[in-house]
């Protein structure tokens, strides 16, 4: 495969006396940037009677600061054009601001105005509460999302990984202005912060006003921070819920991507070694998964796989929507055709899989959130961040054999199953589990 021609970006990394991460990375190709603070808590930092207390935090950290009122937050950002976002994951949090990159200062001072000067007002958050739980009541009702959170239940059981990161309707409705403080004591600290920017700005200056502000952050109330959270374990079960009111099934399968020795490989060579075994089985119409049950005999219309990650965690999954007659003979193909890929991987299909991999690298790599974001995954995942011409080459330098082990090494775990919508039965999601595992080993 050629090489494509990337012209290398010099990226500012530097360590605050406080542990705060700052990063910049340069696109004179552009004239827009991202700016954004990423903290690494997320849903796995909470307990059941805590859950969702991050998305809820997240919402609220828009509804006023000490110098600012909602509205005031809000025009501020829009007077510059700027678009003004926010997430909560299993892991990590971000809040993050795109616009002019002759803006990337004021930016940078907006967004931390959020982080870290947010009051979390009772008025706005009684009526912020109404609107989450419309959203989790939502969530509830949809069968596709709620088959992916109970994957995530299927996966790792019990483990704060495997709750829900919107949360319940019943901890959404109780939570106090005092909880979501006592939240931001605890996790919003310094050590796990990193605060970056991409795009076309005066990286000097953007990263001397970011040490500015970022200086005083607290540390941890701990003397020293403890480590992240160990993996969680993964459980690797069957699980259905029924939906009377639609006429689909909608399955998701999950299997583990056990990270390796670190005298095998780099973690980043392996999470892109992932990456392309999920883009080689489920990745386009000519994958070996689209083309046979799609196309060659009708099985779903939708069909995929992914390969899901954090910081301490990926999982290959398989999504796929049919009808109640179909499902059986879907989960027999799809159980088939990895047991294949475990056994040899067609070179064509190699090929393919690195060169969408390759040119969705490079697009994201022309987007400054993308760029940003990518960098900043990489941060919490391995501490480092790769150069994009040095993720190309490692790429095109992935053997067929590598790709072939990520296949044997997760087929060895029992699969993570959930099935919702039409007829769905725990009964019938572990029969299915049962016949992917018969259909694959």
């Amino acid at each position: 495969m050629d090489r494509l021609p990337a012209k290398p970006a010099t990226i500012a990394l530097h360590t605050l006396a406080n542990g705060v991460t700052l990063l910049a990375i340069p696109m004179p190709q552009v004239q827009s940037a991202s700016v954004g603070v990423f903290l690494r808590v997320g849903s796995r930092d909470e307990t059941p009677a805590t859950n969702g207390i991050g998305h809820v935090l997240e919402h609220m950290a828009f509804k006023g600061t000490t110098t600012r009122s909602v509205q005031a937050i809000n025009l501020d950002a829009e007077r510059l054009g700027a678009d003004v976002n926010a997430f909560t994951g299993k892991d990590s949090t971000g809040y993050f601001m795109t616009g002019l990159g002759r803006h990337a200062e004021q930016l940078l001072r907006m967004t931390a105005d959020i982080v870290l000067n947010s009051t979390f007002p009772d008025t706005e958050l009684q009526r912020e509460l109404e609107v989450i739980r419309q959203e989790a009541i939502e969530y509830e009702e949809d069968p596709e999302d709620g088959s992916s959170e109970l994957l995530d239940r299927a996966i790792w059981g019990d483990d704060p990984m495997g709750m829900p990161v919107i949360g319940t309707v019943g901890n959404i409705e109780g939570f106090t202005r005092h909880d979501l403080v006592r939240h931001v004591r605890s996790h919003y600290v310094a050590q796990k912060t990193v605060v970056a920017a991409a795009g076309n700005f005066d990286v000097d200056a953007w990263m001397a006003l970011a040490g500015e502000l970022f200086a005083a952050m607290p540390r941890s109330a701990e003397p020293d921070l403890p480590p992240p959270p160990a993996p969680a374990k993964y459980v690797g079960q069957a699980m259905a819920r029924r939906f009377t009111q639609v006429s689909q099934v909608f399955l998701n399968i999950a299997y583990p991507l056990a990270p390796p020795r670190r005298e095998e490989m780099s973690q980043q060579r392996w999470r892109l070694a992932a990456t392309l075994a999920a883009n080689l089985f489920g990745g386009g119409m000519s994958a070996p998964l689209v083309d046979r049950v799609r196309e060659q005999l009708g099985l779903a219309y939708t069909a995929h796989a992914t390969m899901d990650s954090g910081d301490l965690w990926a999982n290959f999954v398989v999504h796929a929507v049919t009808t109640p007659d179909q499902l059986e003979a879907l989960v027999t193909e799809t159980g088939g055709l990895l047991r294949a890929q475990a056994t040899a991987i067609d070179p064509v299909h190699l090929e393919r899989a690195k060169n969408q991999l390759t040119v969705s690298r490079v697009r994201a790599g022309e987007r400054t959130y993308a760029t940003m974001e990518q960098a900043v995954e990489e941060l919490f995942a391995s501490a480092t961040v790769t150069p994009m011409a040095e993720a190309m080459a490692m790429i095109d330098d992935i053997r067929a054999e590598e790709v072939r082990v990520v296949f044997e090494r997760m087929l060895a775990n029992p699969p993570a199953l959930a099935i919702t919508g039409k007829g769905a039965s725990a009964r019938s999601a572990r029969q299915l589990a049962d016949r992917l595992v018969a259909g694959v080993r």
